[in-house]
């Protein structure tokens, strides 16, 4: 969930504050990636996870409030994961202070792995990222919608 390097052409990096979308593309490249990290059967979320009304009505979202561990059933740490509730759109409130952290200018996507401007995304999160850019003007933020 860091300002990650990324080898896309046209940006340097990307920061993912909120993941997941309600679209259900039938070609998402961002679903099939979560689908490798996402809990499996077998794995639980550690309890950093609450939760908050969606903007359209729709179901629940998540926040997220620090990285997520999963666990097993007995409770033992078994690894991270940025994506603790799937593809479920999901606030990564311990990410909004990544690009004033990082110095040197860059070209940031934000949200490749989501749709930020989606009906079910609440005008709060959204003022919260752009919050989070005007702290780091240096760098210039490439923002995807569909």
């Amino acid at each position: 969930m860091n300002v990650h390097k990324t080898k896309i052409e046209w940006c340097s990096h990307t920061w993912n504050p909120v993941t997941g979308c309600r679209h259900g593309c039938e070609y998402c490249y961002a679903q099939r990636i979560v689908s490798r990290f996402e809990p499996k059967i077998d794995e639980w979320p550690d309890e950093a996870i609450t939760t908050a009304p969606s903007a359209d009505g729709g179901p629940e979202l998540y926040v997220v409030e620090r990285p997520t561990r999963l666990k097993t059933k007995e409770g033992g740490y078994r690894r991270p994961t940025p994506y603790p509730k799937g593809f479920a759109p999901t606030l990564h409130a311990y990410t909004l202070t990544y690009p004033e952290q990082r110095k040197a200018p860059s070209n940031i996507f934000v949200c490749s792995m989501s749709d930020l401007f989606g009906a079910w995304v609440p005008d709060e999160w959204i003022e919260r990222i752009f919050d989070a850019c005007k702290r780091a003007p240096q760098h210039t933020y490439l923002f995807l919608t569909k």
